[in-house]
């Protein structure tokens, strides 16, 4: 699975990461 840039940024804000189209994307926030 590739990143984006701003994945750090999306998981210390509480996204839920998904796979999609090859990357992880945030897809929910707590």
């Amino acid at each position: 699975m590739k990143n984006t840039a701003l994945t750090d940024t999306h998981i210390k804000l509480g996204a839920k990461m998904v796979p999609f189209a090859g990357y992880n994307m945030p897809v929910q926030y707590n």
